[in-house]
């Protein structure tokens, strides 16, 4: 009868709860599962807002190629022009109402900027440093030529 009590309370003792030992594993296994999780995670996110500022980029082409329709020229910016996120900053008091109908979806993680002559235009999307690398620039000509940074900044070399 005595074995019997001696088994049950050493069964109850089991139950109830984690000993210090298996909760530091536990701990341990987290911390390596997260130092690599987390690096991945940042990588894929850069990578998605790369992409989308791809398409700021093909949007600021067709706006471009758009003028080049109605004048049989692109508008001539000589020099590099940043243009600004908000639509009411680009009118003809600007000098960058070419723009007036663009809106990019990734503003809050990259500027824009063009440089064009009559003949031709280059548009760049530029990481703002803060959540994106400042050394994530990625270009779009107007022959079609698109351009991404070799170190893989943008979580991607060609696009």
């Amino acid at each position: 009868m005595r074995e019997i009590r001696f088994f049950r309370s050493a069964a109850v003792r089991r139950n109830q709860g984690f000993s210090l030992v298996e909760m530091m594993a536990v701990v341990a296994v987290m911390g390596i599962l997260a130092t690599i999780a987390m690096p991945s995670y940042k990588n894929y996110v850069t990578k998605s807002r790369a992409q989308a500022a791809a398409s700021d980029l093909l949007g600021m082409s067709l706006a471009l190629e758009n003028t080049f329709q109605k004048t049989l020229s692109y508008p001539v910016y000589a020099t590099q022009t940043t243009i600004p996120a908000l639509s009411a900053n680009r009118t003809a008091s600007t000098g960058l109402n070419d723009f007036s109908a663009w809106y990019p979806a990734q503003s809050a993680h990259f500027s824009y900027a063009v440089v064009s002559s009559s003949s031709g235009f280059t548009v760049k999307a530029i990481g703002n440093g803060v959540t994106v690398s400042g050394n994530c620039v990625l270009t779009l000509s107007s022959e079609n030529v698109r351009t991404a940074p070799a170190d893989n900044a943008c979580g991607m070399t060609s696009w």
